[in-house]
């Protein structure tokens, strides 16, 4: 092949991706409002720094085929996103690995996803906004664009049956958004993906992004169709206000009780609402929050394993040693004693 045919074979290459004279993809850029820097590139998949006054991450971009675009997100950040048209056109299909979502529809009320759900809308259909309580949120987004997918990649549905269709139903249909929870199939198609797009294997990631479209065109998939757990706004509020209480001083240890009499608010409530938004109880929570506070302060201070403890608010060193050694896999002083000799 001469330079110059290598030239027009080559045209339409956009941010890692293949796409015939005059097509376009989808902007999945315009989903992040936060300072984006691209770091590296490995044709065709493309590694960007992402940070804000939040937090970090990285993202790493791929075009799998003319009309199909995966993002992998490793967020450690309380919120990124950024509210984009409306698009029917464009299929937005998010799978949650680590870390838990919470979506804003219609500024009315919100929805989460956790580890091992999918999510299944079209672009920017009544959502609003979205943001990770945990700071936490590791997933791979496929976009889907169906006319570009039809028509470049008709051996994929004539051959294969896909049902573009029946998966574009599922995005339109539902009232809020389509969910699937805890789908062993989801989960070993992602697994997989995932890890494709981690280590830059196109390939591998190609036959499992035909899989998943293969699985979602199932005449059977709505019957595993799940609603997610929404609340209200104020529900959302009154969580997160709870979780403020709760981290403001560590050694205080704030009751269901307390916390109710201070926020003319049941027990029960704050429990449904804490749990919604976080993904597990206020006792589970604040214990996986103490330790992972603790951690970091080994870490990043000079203060010893018993006032690291009580700081915390565990007031036995040996209770303290005792579970961060069960979450960690190793004691606190050896920990310290690590960290230090790596600086």
């Amino acid at each position: 092949m001469s330079k110059e045919e290598k030239t027009t074979a080559l045209t339409g290459y956009v941010n890692g991706g293949f796409f015939p004279d005059g097509m376009e993809q989808y902007n999945w850029m315009s989903h992040y409002g936060a300072n984006m820097q691209q770091s590296d590139s490995a044709y065709p998949f493309q590694s960007y720094d992402i940070a804000n006054e939040t937090g970090s991450g990285r993202l790493i971009s791929c075009t799998v085929f003319p009309g199909v675009q995966t993002v992998y997100n490793d967020l450690n950040m309380s919120h990124c996103g950024k509210t984009v048209p409306k698009n029917d056109d464009i299929i937005e299909i998010s799978y949650c690995a680590n870390g838990r979502y919470e979506c804003e529809v219609s500024n009315q009320y919100c929805f989460y996803v956790s580890h091992g759900d999918l999510s299944i809308g079209t672009v920017g259909r009544r959502e609003s906004g979205g943001s990770f309580p945990t700071n936490r949120y590791s997933g791979l987004t496929v976009f889907l664009d169906i006319a570009a997918f039809s028509e470049q990649n008709d051996f994929a549905i004539r051959d294969l049956k896909i049902d573009l269709d029946r998966i574009l139903r599922a995005a339109l249909q539902y009232p809020r958004r389509f969910i699937l929870h805890e789908c062993p199939e989801i989960d070993d198609i992602f697994r997989v993906a995932i890890d494709a797009q981690k280590n830059g294997e196109a390939s591998i990631l190609k036959l499992k992004i035909l899989e998943l479209l293969l699985f979602l065109g199932k005449t059977d998939v709505e019957s595993l169709h799940d609603m997610p757990a929404y609340l209200n706004h104020a529900q959302a509020k009154l969580a997160k206000t709870v979780r403020q209480l709760l981290i403001s001083d560590l050694s205080v240890h704030l009751t269901l009780e307390q916390l109710s009499g201070k926020l003319r608010i049941s027990p029960t409530m704050i429990k449904k609402a804490f749990k919604t938004v976080y993904g597990e109880s206020v006792r589970a929570y604040m214990k996986s929050y103490r330790l992972n506070e603790a951690q970091r302060l080994l870490r990043e201070t000079r203060f010893s394993v018993a006032e690291v403890a009580a700081m915390v608010g565990f007031q036995n060193p040996g209770h303290f040693s005792a579970a961060f050694r069960k979450k960690y896999g190793i004691l606190p002083g050896e920990y310290k004693n690590s960290v230090q000799f790596e600086q």
